[in-house]
């Protein structure tokens, strides 16, 4: 039965221990100033605290230009989830504005129906 590799073995790199022990989680930056970049963390380290503040970079930096593309296809990627978050903010209004369309259609006509049976009754 094979064991599980450590974390960063897909990178060629064995994954360290952090500062309390433990074995350091691989993280991905998905900032615009350093997209891409990995780096090992304490696995108690979350948003807000740092564990015990183990901190250790594992790729090399990348090139101005590829660091500008890859700034710039996470700047698109924001865009566009935005764009369809907006789209089916739109949807669910029409949506809405669809079921109260027909609710009211519904309403006019069910009224007529009985004004109608109303009426004829009155007439006998």
């Amino acid at each position: 039965m094979r064991k599980e590799p450590p974390r960063g073995e897909e990178l060629g790199v064995a994954a360290p221990h952090c500062y309390c022990g433990r074995l350091a989680r691989l993280q991905t930056s998905w900032i615009e100033s350093n997209p891409l970049s990995r780096f090992f963390v304490c696995p108690k380290s979350e948003r807000g605290k740092n564990g015990c503040g183990f901190f250790c970079m594992v790729d090399i930096e990348m090139p101005s230009r590829e660091r500008a593309l890859m700034a710039w296809l996470l700047r698109t990627k924001r865009e566009v989830e935005d764009q369809i978050g907006r789209a089916r903010a739109r949807e669910k209004k029409l949506w809405i504005a669809l079921f109260i369309s027909w609710a009211f259609v519904f309403m006019v006509w069910f009224g007529n129906v009985v004004v109608r049976q109303l009426g004829d009754e009155s007439l006998m």
